[in-house]
């Protein structure tokens, strides 16, 4: 008995020395809002993280409108997640996905903007229709809540961004050229890639030719300048000139002629 007893005040006395975690720093989980070019066929929604100290657990629900969007899969993991262990599955045709996850006492801590995990959707509403990608609570069995918890086993205060994916209107094109007599992008593939884009195009003079990858919110993250002969000719882009899965445009200049094509990194 008093050895029980004395065993009981040693992980009293532990966890009242417990670091008191990040109970005065708001973490966010977010979704981006994205505009996909008409024709598109696949979307990523990266759901991110910021102010993600000492959590040992997480859980919400992601929901969508499935007559605009249809979940196909998960991946990009940011934690040891299992896609069979963390996730439920079972109304997503309806467009809820669960999310549960718990770790150790210890707690994980992730950098700002990380992506915690993707959802890869098949493209299946018309040109003009979007859908809200939203975290929620479910009040029906088995109830889920939304809930951070660090290792003070308090729930951490917590703002959770809701994303959207608008698909453009038939009067938007997917592909642009402001002068296609002089520079046009003739194929872009695989679109959506893995692992390497191919970008087959026409010059009508040779030179050099200016190259962006832009991200949906309109910024730079790759450029690049290559000389190429007149006709048509052939870039090869890898997958490590894009950040992270999800939709981008590469924009090709040559003087004041440019072209803009839309593409999506899977993983």
């Amino acid at each position: 008995m008093k050895q029980t007893i004395q065993v009981l005040l040693c992980w009293a006395v532990t966890f009242l020395c417990l670091p008191l975690g990040n109970a005065q720093t708001l973490t966010r989980i977010s979704v981006s809002k994205d505009t996909l070019p008409t024709g598109a066929k696949t979307y990523v929604a990266n759901v991110k993280v910021a102010g993600f100290k000492k959590i040992i657990g997480a859980s919400f629900a992601v929901a969508w409108d499935s007559a605009v969007i249809e979940f196909d899969s998960i991946g990009n993991f940011g934690l040891p997640l299992s896609k069979d262990d963390h996730f439920g599955y079972l109304n997503t045709k309806n467009g809820v996905l669960r999310f549960l996850w718990q770790e150790s006492f210890s707690g994980l801590t992730l950098k700002d903007n990380t992506t915690l995990f993707s959802i890869y959707y098949k493209i299946i509403g018309k040109p003009g229709s979007k859908s809200p990608i939203s975290f929620v609570n479910i009040a029906t069995s088995p109830t889920l809540e939304k809930e951070i918890i660090d290792t003070t086993f308090a729930t951490v205060n917590t703002e959770y961004q809701d994303g959207l994916v608008l698909i453009k209107s038939l009067t938007s094109p997917s592909v642009f050229a402001n002068d296609p007599n002089k520079f046009r992008i003739n194929k872009a593939y695989p679109n959506p890639f893995n692992t390497q884009l191919t970008m087959e195009f026409s010059l009508s003079e040779a030179g050099p030719v200016g190259i962006e990858v832009v991200d949906v919110l309109g910024r730079v993250v790759h450029t690049e300048q290559r000389s190429f002969l007149a006709g048509k000719q052939e870039l090869l882009l890898p997958k490590s000139v894009f950040p992270s899965p999800g939709n981008y445009y590469v924009r090709m200049y040559q003087g004041t002629s440019f072209t803009l094509q839309p593409v999506i990194l899977l993983q």
